[in-house]
């Protein structure tokens, strides 16, 4: 769904496009991993115009090629961030846990945080849409976590989704992404049957306050 990534503004091509109906559709039929196959280790798509982008788990990859690295030299304990993604092994000086500060979405610049959290020996991915996103002329709000299914740029009703897990950091990190576009209730509904994630969801509710559903625990 590169294309759609780059016409929203939010790629690595300067286009930014507030999409039409008509220009939605046309690019729709570019998106989807049904139209890329692997033959023969080599990666085939359907049509040129198919583009991949890997965002939504480069930075979660990234961290396990260093993870990967450091437990190859028999480093024990380390924290490894980039762009808010972290994974951890073993402990700070003293045998002490590895603490994190999770960001306020609504006050994202403030040092206090939302909460703290224990990441020892697990990975972290933070997805939120708080930060990377655009206002258009006719004062429209486009974010940079695209609707697969509708080819959308707009927000679902989360601001922030963490997921933690002892599993490698990509795999954390695509699974944040994925919820931002789901939503809440749907993100909900497939935690129930994929108990091994823990996750904090952060979004406004009702009555127009920042809440939490939560299955961490400290």
């Amino acid at each position: 769904m590169g294309n759609l990534v780059n016409a929203w503004g939010f790629g690595p091509k300067d286009e930014r496009i507030n999409l039409t109906e008509g220009q939605l559709k046309e690019q729709m039929q570019f998106v989807g991993l049904d139209k890329v196959k692997r033959i023969d280790y080599k990666v085939v798509k359907e049509s040129a115009e198919i583009y991949l982008d890997f965002n939504s788990i480069a930075k979660g990859f990234g961290i396990d090629v260093i993870a990967r690295f450091l437990d190859s030299k028999i480093i024990g304990n380390y924290l490894i961030e980039i762009g808010g993604e972290i994974r951890t092994n073993g402990f700070k000086k003293n045998q002490q846990p590895w603490i994190i500060k999770l960001v306020d979405p609504i006050a994202a610049d403030n040092s206090s945080g939302f909460k703290n959290i224990n990441l020892s020996n697990k990975s972290m991915a933070t997805s939120g849409n708080y930060r990377k996103f655009r206002i258009s002329d006719s004062g429209i709000k486009y974010v940079h976590t695209i609707n697969p299914k509708t080819g959308s740029a707009s927000e679902s009703n989360l601001l922030s989704v963490s997921v933690i897990a002892d599993l490698d950091c990509a795999d954390v990190d695509a699974y944040a992404t994925a919820f931002m576009a789901m939503g809440l209730e749907k993100t909900k509904v497939f935690l129930s049957k994929n108990t091994q994630l823990e996750v904090i969801l952060l979004f406004i509710n009702a009555e127009g306050n920042l809440a939490e559903y939560s299955n961490y625990n400290l």
